[in-house]
């Protein structure tokens, strides 16, 4: 019994040993889970500082583009507002000056044509031709110069344009339809007036066979070459 015993007391030390060995790697594995916790707190706590200041970041460029946009808005609907006063602006003064020239044109207009041997004695302006139904106007006509035979349609132009004389022939038509239609028998002719004219646009009117108008000091001339036949519609 007493050999038995005595071979007992190296395993009890052994396992002893065993034990203390495992209390301590499991102080040890503690100690490196609660290192690895705090480091895993520590990196949460900096991603969360980021992510707060990415938050504020991105918020602040929101609000600094929510800002932009608005100035550019802003600006733009200023931009168009000064715009649209411009072109009102301009409108007024093409209006201006194209009153202007009608009151140039039309004080002496109707004894300048009876120079040139039309027996007219009625002129009026701003005159405007609607269709059969009276819902649209279809031409208008600046200063329009008559008698029992004959009637003049005078367009004055505060600057005459390439396009003008276009027009022009186009509203002639409109006022010969409008006229056959009125049962009108009338021969009609054209002038074009405008204080600025070219030589070369003066040409192509009386090319034409249309009056050319242009103005000479503070008054108006009508211009009369040689051979001159006018149009007839």
């Amino acid at each position: 019994m007493h050999a038995a015993t005595n071979q007992d007391f190296p395993q009890a030390e052994t396992f002893k040993d065993f034990l203390a060995s495992l209390d301590k790697m499991r102080e040890i594995m503690e100690k490196e889970s609660a290192e690895r916790q705090r480091e895993s707190a520590e990196r949460q706590k900096e991603f969360d500082r980021l992510s707060k200041e990415n938050a504020e970041q991105q918020k602040e460029s929101a609000r600094r583009m929510d800002k932009l946009n608005k100035e550019v808005a802003e600006r733009q609907e200023e931009t168009s507002r000064h715009i649209k006063e411009m072109s009102r602006e301009v409108g007024l003064l093409a209006n201006s000056f194209g009153e202007l020239a009608e009151y140039l044109v039309a004080p002496n207009i109707i004894a300048k044509f009876q120079e040139l041997g039309y027996k007219v004695e009625k002129a009026s302006r701003n005159i405007e031709i609607f269709t059969p139904d009276l819902t649209k106007i279809i031409a208008e006509i600046d200063i329009f110069i008559e008698n029992g035979d004959t009637a003049i349609v005078v367009e004055v132009k505060a600057k005459l344009r390439e396009k003008h004389l276009e027009e022009f022939f186009n509203k002639m038509e409109k006022v010969r339809k409008y006229a056959d239609k009125k049962n009108d028998k009338r021969l009609f002719h054209g002038a074009i007036a405008a204080p600025i004219m070219t030589e070369a646009q003066c040409e192509k009117i009386l090319s034409e066979g249309i009056y050319a108008i242009i103005q000479t000091g503070d008054t108006m001339k009508i211009i009369i070459p040689d051979g001159f036949v006018p149009r007839q519609w």
